[in-house]
């Protein structure tokens, strides 16, 4: 009988990398705002995103049998393999990324990496605001090709077109999230001028971004049922131990529970900021964990039906 393949360092290598994603183009969006919150929300997330993507490189490293296949991917471009393209595009991110967040380290900090640290070109905002914009489409790539990896394999529960959107929107989702948590944590001076100021801007945002959110993992499941040949391909995932966590964890808390609690009008407290924050996290590693197994165990139990047949 087969075993499961992709295992859990997949799944975290497919969280983290979308939430660096997101968080580089939530660093770059509040750049552009003033105000002390802004700033204190743009830092974190710019030191986020090269931390999560490299944290989800080396989850993809742990998860390869030969650690020397990863090395390999690096000395070849295979346009035609969608794992070739992923590598050689969270590279580049990584790379962008830490340069990016270098314009954020403090002065003190920064002069202490040897050779660039004291390098002028550290200090021009202009040159900053560039990379970060020029960095932004591909940090898009990186948030919809986590869901264009799973889309081209040959599980069926993953071939969807509706999926590198629905992961677009997660990674935008988490990686906001994660900056401003972050944000609220290590600059426990600032949090008045980060709810006032960055949470409520992300409520705003998230009035548009979780619908969209909601509408794509809708659009993920009803496109299996346009075709009569594949509704059974969906019906593991929506059902049983699965369709829980789906529905009441990925819908429900990383979804709806956000969205409900954004729309309240009032003065927002620490705690409700807390909770906004966390279960958009929870929901979007949820909605990894529960494509990625989910979508093998089904290949298993099919393989293991075909192979008791007489």
């Amino acid at each position: 009988m087969h075993e499961i393949t992709w295992a859990m360092p997949v799944v975290l290598d497919l969280f983290f990398a979308g939430l660096a994603a997101g968080a580089f183009c939530f660093a770059v969006l509040a750049s552009r705002r003033g105000g002390e919150g802004f700033q204190a929300c743009a830092r974190a997330a710019a030191f986020l995103a090269p931390v999560s993507v490299g944290f989800g490189l080396s989850m993809l490293i742990l998860d390869l049998r030969y650690k020397t296949r990863f090395w390999f991917t690096m000395t070849v471009f295979n346009s035609d393999s969608p794992m070739s393209l992923g590598v050689w595009l969270l590279t580049l991110f990584s790379v962008i990324a830490a340069v990016y967040a270098i314009f954020w380290m403090p002065a003190g900090l920064r002069e202490r990496i040897p050779v660039i640290g004291r390098q002028q070109v550290w200090s021009r905002q202009r040159l900053r605001d560039a990379l970060g914009l020029a960095g932004t489409p591909i940090a898009l790539l990186v948030s919809i090709y986590t869901g264009v990896l799973l889309s081209a394999t040959a599980i069926p529960l993953w071939r969807n077109l509706a999926l590198p959107a629905l992961f677009c929107f997660s990674s935008m989702a988490t990686g906001f999230a994660a900056s401003l948590l972050l944000a609220l944590l290590f600059a426990p001076g600032k949090r008045h001028a980060i709810i006032a100021g960055p949470f409520n801007w992300l409520r705003a945002s998230f009035r548009v971004l979780l619908p969209a959110y909601l509408l794509a993992a809708l659009a993920y499941v009803l496109l299996f049922f346009v075709s009569e040949a594949r509704r059974a391909d969906v019906v593991p995932l929506i059902t049983g131990r699965s369709g829980l966590i789906w529905w009441l964890g990925v819908v429900g808390v990383g979804i709806v529970v956000p969205l409900v609690i954004g729309l309240r009008k009032g003065k927002v407290s620490l705690a409700t900021a807390y909770a906004v924050l966390g279960t958009l996290l929870v929901g979007g590693l949820l909605l990894r964990f529960v494509l990625v197994f989910t979508g093998q165990e089904h290949i298993i139990a099919q393989t293991y039906r075909l192979a008791q047949m007489p």
